[in-house]
């Protein structure tokens, strides 16, 4: 996961720093980051059931969710939200590559680290800051 207040910092460290000028740079939060810990803290945010599932059991988000456009209308109506379509704050095509892809995907900040940069966010609480800023924003419930 890369949180873009920490994207945004090594970008203007990669720029403005000699030695790492033609370098390319992964970016991410600096921690371990997995899925499954994921929808238990949405489940929490949300207030939801978080129900176990099979992660190797396939599916397909897009499918899932093209049909849906109408619930989400109603949640703005209900909430009071910010009108949006929910095409327009969501991107389940790059989420369903993420999901299915076929390794197990880590990137290191190794090379960021020594080249000098040091950036670095909690996953679980830069979720739980980008929540709360798109609830303040009145685009999610």
């Amino acid at each position: 996961m890369s949180d873009s207040r920490v994207l945004a910092e090594q970008q203007i460290w990669a720029a403005t720093t000699d030695r790492a000028k033609n370098q390319a740079f992964n970016c991410t939060n600096g921690d371990v980051f997995t899925w499954k810990s994921l929808w238990k803290l949405l489940s929490e945010i949300f207030d939801v059931e978080f129900v176990p599932f099979d992660e190797k059991e396939k599916f397909d988000v897009v499918e899932m969710m093209e049909e849906k456009g109408e619930i989400w209308d109603e949640i703005v109506e209900k909430h009071g939200l910010y009108k949006t379509k929910m095409e327009e704050i969501t991107c389940f095509e790059a989420l369903n590559t993420v999901l299915h892809l076929q390794f197990q995907h880590v990137s290191s900040m190794n090379k960021s680290r020594e080249f000098g940069f040091f950036g670095f966010v909690d996953t679980m609480k830069s979720i739980r800051t980008w929540v709360k800023k798109l609830r303040e924003m009145k685009i999610i419930p």
